[in-house]
C-alpha cells in the first residue's frame, strides 16, 4: 500500500491484523535486545565512558544526549578539571531498563484494539464526488 493511498473503512480489519503482526515482531526484537542488555558485559559496569560511547549505548545522537544530561533526565558526571561530560555505563544501562519498562506497559494489543473500537460510534458515510 502506498503512502498516498487512502484507507477505506472496509480495509481496517486487514490493516489492523497486519499492524498486530508487525507489533508482535517488534516486541520479539525488543525482548531479544533486553536479553542482551541483561547479560553481563566484559567491560566493567562502573567504568566511565565518553559521549560517543554513551550515544551508541543509548542509540541517540549527541545533541539529544547532551540535552537529556543537562535536563538531568540521564545521569552524567563532569569530573573536576575535566571539560568532557562522562557517564557510568551501569547508570545508563539502568536508565535504559527503567525507560523501556515505562514505555512498554503491560497493555496488550487486544486491550488497545477494544479501546479503539469503543471510540468508533458508527461507520462513516461515504463521500460522493
Amino acid at each position: 500500500m502506498n503512502d498516498t493511498e487512502q484507507i477505506r473503512f472496509e480495509q481496517l480489519p486487514q490493516i489492523t491484523f497486519a499492524l498486530q503482526n508487525e507489533m508482535k515482531a517488534v516486541r520479539a526484537a525488543l525482548d531479544e535486545v533486553l536479553l542482551r542488555l541483561d547479560r553481563p558485559s566484559k567491560a566493567p559496569t562502573n567504568e566511565l565512558i565518553g559521549i560517543e560511547e554513551a550515544c551508541q549505548l543509548l542509540c541517540m545522537k549527541k545533541p539529544t544526549v547532551y540535552r537529556k544530561a543537562q535536563q538531568k533526565e540521564i545521569p552524567s558526571y563532569k569530573p573536576k578539571g575535566c571539560k568532557k561530560l562522562m557517564f557510568k555505563r551501569s547508570d545508563l544501562m539502568q536508565w535504559i531498563s527503567s525507560n523501556l519498562s515505562e514505555d512498554h506497559s503491560n497493555s496488550s494489543f487486544d486491550e488497545l484494539f477494544s479501546e479503539i473500537q469503543q471510540g468508533i460510534k458508527h461507520r462513516p458515510k461515504s463521500v460522493v464526488r
